[in-house]
This record gives C-alpha cells, sequence and structure tokens, in this order.
C-alpha cells in the first residue's frame, strides 16, 4: 500500500488520495476527504456508495489500497485500529450481553490496562453523561433499543477519543426515539467538542445533527457542503434527488433572452439564470415549498394527480412522464384542490436550478 502525503494544511482529519477494490473491483478511487476539529460531519449515500468502506478505512478496520490518512498532525495510514484512538459505535452497538452497562463500559478501559479497580469513576462519568448511572449493574438484555444506544456512546466516549465513528447508529431504533437520540447525541458531542463522523442513508438525520455532509454516490463525493448549501445549491441532481425532493423536468436550450436563458420543458417554457447554449439538454428543478399555485416569472401549467395532507403541509403533485417529476408544499391545510384539477405553478427565476445533460 502506497502512503501518499495530503498537501500540508491544518485540518484535523485529512484522508488524501485514498483508493480501494474489492476482488479486483474498484469501489473507491481517489477519495479526498477533510474534517476540521469539533466538527459533526455525515457521510449520507444510498447503500454500496462506499461510505461505510470510507468509515472503516479511516477507523483502522480496512486498509486502503492507495493514500493516506492522517489525524492530528499523525500519519495513520499503517496503523492498527487499536492504537489509532479512534472509537467506534456500530449499527448494532457490538455491546456483550454476559457483562452489565457498567462493565461494558469499562471494557475499552480494561483492555488499554487500566486496573478494574481505577475504572470505576470514568465509568461513572460516562454513564452520568449518557443519562444512564441508575442502570450501571443492569444486564444488557434488559435495556431498551434506546438505553443500548447510550452504553454503546459512553463505551465509545470513556477512551477520550480522538475521533468517533457512528455506522448508521440510529436506524434500529423508531421514528420517535431515533429524533430524540439525534437532538441529544448531537447536544452531548457538542458540549464536549467531540469531533465526530456519521455513517447514515437518511438525508433528515444527516441534516439534523452536521456541520456539514459529504454525499456519496459510487466511491466518490458529490458534494461536501454545509445543510443549507446543500439543500439551497445542490452540485448535480443526484445531490438534489437524494437531499430532500424538488420539481425536475428535463429541457433544452432555446438560449437567450436578455440576461436569462429560456428552456422548453413538457409543461412551459422555464428562465434561469444560468448560461447554457441553444439546444443544449439540461434538467431545470426548483424545491417544492419555492412553487406557488398561480404565482412566480417561470409558470408550468399541470393537471394534479395527487393531493397530499401531510397535517402542518399539503403537497400538490403534478401529472408528470417518467422521468419529470411536478412537487408544490404549501403550508397548513389546504381545501379546495383535488386530483384532476388542472392548475398553473410558479416560482422565481432565481430559485431554478439548471443542470446540464448529455447529449
Amino acid at each position: 500500500m502506497t502512503a501518499e502525503k495530503a498537501p500540508a494544511g491544518r485540518h484535523y482529519l485529512d484522508v488524501w488520495g485514498v483508493a480501494k477494490s474489492f476482488k479486483g473491483t474498484r469501489v473507491m478511487s481517489d477519495m479526498n476527504f477533510r474534517v476540521e476539529r469539533g466538527e459533526l460531519v455525515s457521510l449520507l449515500g444510498p447503500s454500496g456508495c462506499g461510505k461505510s468502506t470510507l468509515l472503516r478505512i479511516i477507523a483502522g478496520l480496512l486498509d486502503a489500497d492507495e493514500g493516506s490518512v492522517v489525524l492530528d498532525g499523525r500519519d495513520i495510514t499503517r496503523q492498527p485500529a487499536h492504537k489509532r484512538n479512534i472509537s467506534v459505535v456500530f449499527q448494532n452497538y457490538a455491546l456483550f450481553p454476559h457483562l452489565t452497562v457498567a462493565e461494558n463500559v469499562a471494557f475499552g478501559l480494561r483492555a488499554r490496562g487500566m486496573a478494574k479497580g481505577a475504572t470505576g469513576a470514568p465509568v461513572a462519568d460516562a454513564l452520568a453523561l449518557v443519562r444512564m448511572t441508575e442502570f450501571a449493574d443492569r444486564p444488557i438484555a434488559a435495556l431498551s433499543g434506546g438505553q443500548q444506544q447510550r452504553v454503546a456512546v459512553a463505551r465509545a466516549l470513556v477512551v477520550g477519543p480522538d475521533l468517533l465513528l457512528l455506522d448508521e447508529p440510529f436506524s434500529a431504533l423508531d421514528r420517535k426515539l431515533r429524533e430524540t437520540m439525534q437532538v441529544e447525541l448531537k447536544s452531548l458531542l457538542l458540549d464536549r467538542g467531540i469531533t465526530a463522523i456519521f455513517v447514515t442513508h437518511d438525508q433528515e438525520e444527516a441534516m439534523g445533527v452536521s456541520d456539514r455532509i459529504a454525499v456519496m454516490n459510487a466511491g466518490r463525493i458529490e458534494q461536501f457542503a454545509d445543510p443549507s448549501t446543500l439543500y439551497s445549491r445542490p452540485a448535480s441532481p443526484f445531490v438534489m434527488d437524494f437531499v430532500g425532493l424538488s420539481t425536475r423536468l428535463e429541457a433544452v436550450s432555446k438560449g437567450r433572452d436578455g440576461d436569462l436563458t429560456v428552456f422548453d420543458t413538457a409543461y412551459g417554457k422555464v428562465r434561469a439564470q444560468e448560461n447554457i447554449p441553444a439546444g443544449t439538454r439540461a434538467l431545470v428543478g426548483v424545491r417544492p415549498e419555492l412553487v406557488k399555485p398561480g404565482e412566480g416569472e417561470n409558470r408550468i401549467a399541470t393537471t394534479l394527480a395527487d393531493v397530499m395532507v401531510l397535517g402542518s403541509k399539503t403537497v400538490l403533485h403534478g401529472g408528470a412522464g417518467e422521468v419529470d417529476r411536478i412537487l408544490c408544499e404549501l403550508p397548513g391545510i389546504r381545501s379546495g384542490m383535488a386530483r384532476g384539477d388542472k392548475v398553473e405553478l410558479g416560482w422565481a427565476v432565481g430559485d431554478t436550478l439548471v443542470y446540464g445533460m448529455a447529449s
């Protein structure tokens, strides 16, 4: 394995030029990934995109075929996992069922050579952090999913890791508990200034817990940005579709009209600020909450395929082909609109997203 040095910088974690193959199939090439001290970063993407592979390379559970991993100025590329001072919380928590809660939390300290009699204070502190003090003597089997998750986090934190990695840590929990644990864990990590990387396929989870998100696809990062930027200005159609929903229409540029480019779609003309040469195939999009019935500089006509009342919002689905999609999200409960109604939907020119497409 060749350890190519990352360029000099002040990044806390530098993953540089990393490549990985399995059975002759390249799953990751020239991966460059940087995290600052104290950041909470998510690796977001569909199954098989490489996010868990990247996490395991950072943890030392997989060897990279090429590239380097540098943590807080230390080149750990060839260091075994147990010498990296990195803690991992796995999807299934990997707790020991034959040990009590306190014994599980103490396991990492004992593995590092701490005497059994010296583990009491740090274990008590770690359990207090996750509000599990009263459960110290309970067997793991007696705990709920959320309580087991807290124990796994306490075990990860008690050793004072330089980096915390979490691989789908909330996937086994129900939705309400998952949302509660996301808030609690984010608050805990921020309060302690811990640098952490989450792996998840849930875009709402990533948006809720992260300072920045790396959206991954087919072994590469499509965009690495803060949640607001990812949502408002996605760098590719993949990011636009994976982070939130949007109206998306196939289009052809008709050239410039003053300062704007005009696009033909199956539902009407759309204007955008990007300068796209005439004849170019493109994909135009807009986030659904920016679309309004009968308003906006851009207007398209459609027949409603569905009207979904979702409590705090009403979502209009416009009739569209297999590739196109038309969505309008309105606040509150909206009556007076029904499936089969013909509507005109619009939005501001500045809100239009444009992506060139291969001919």
